[in-house]
């Protein structure tokens, strides 16, 4: 997968800039807030140094994400930061989006879920994070282009929107990602190795922390 290391480190600046608005949308102890506005501070924040979000040609609600030109574009949707109690990778039940694959050529035409951990100083092993793990797609998979599905790692989320589950897993892991580490964040990205005209609607993502805080986040236009 061409996308896991090197277009995320090239940018980390602008999206570490982007976290005073990205923390209006993340989780603490006492707010849940379930959508994100695309054209809001926020939203912008979400999808931070990724090519901007448009909305969808058959109105379908959420982002959707075309590749516009032979090159390493993609997208990266950031939708959860620390408040005032820090999460470990140990607390995190399940992250899921809400997707449609609308052009499938090959494997990089599929979206996956990445966690993040904060640095710690010591055998860090990127830029702006401690470790990360990518949760990917299999070639067993069944995919049919333009079904909106719910795909998920970890525990299923149950999200009983009559859409079909699929789990992803197959771990792609960079650095030690021991349990106790904290996580930084979450995103839903694309890969940079797609095709033109490669195409994904996102309308939803969420996670559960220790079945303690479950976030259901509506992506509208």
């Amino acid at each position: 997968m061409s996308n896991l290391g090197e277009s995320h480190d090239a940018m980390h600046n602008h999206h570490l800039s982007n976290r005073a608005e990205l923390s209006k949308i993340r989780v603490n102890t006492c707010v849940k807030i379930d959508k994100v506005k695309l054209t809001s501070p926020s939203g912008i924040s979400v999808y931070a140094d990724s090519q901007t979000p448009t909305v969808d040609e058959d109105e379908r609600e959420g982002w959707l994400f075309k590749k516009l030109a032979s090159d390493t574009s993609k997208f990266n949707y950031y939708f959860y930061g620390t408040g005032s109690h820090p999460f470990s990778l140990s607390s995190l039940k399940n992250v899921n989006l809400t997707c449609s694959i609308d052009k499938y050529d090959n494997s990089a035409s599929l979206p996956f879920i990445v966690v993040y951990t904060k640095m710690t100083g010591v055998g860090d092993s990127g830029a702006w994070y401690k470790s990360k793990i990518a949760y990917t797609l299999t070639g067993t998979d069944k995919i049919i282009a333009g079904e909106l599905v719910n795909l998920y790692c970890l525990e299923n989320p149950n999200l009983n929107n009559g859409l079909r589950d699929i789990q992803l897993t197959n771990l792609v892991t960079t650095g030690t990602a021991d349990s106790s580490e904290e996580i930084l964040t979450i995103s839903v990205q694309s890969d940079s190795g797609s095709l033109i005209n490669s195409k994904i609607l996102v309308s939803n993502v969420g996670y559960n922390l220790n079945d303690e805080i479950k976030r259901n986040i509506k992506l509208i236009v």
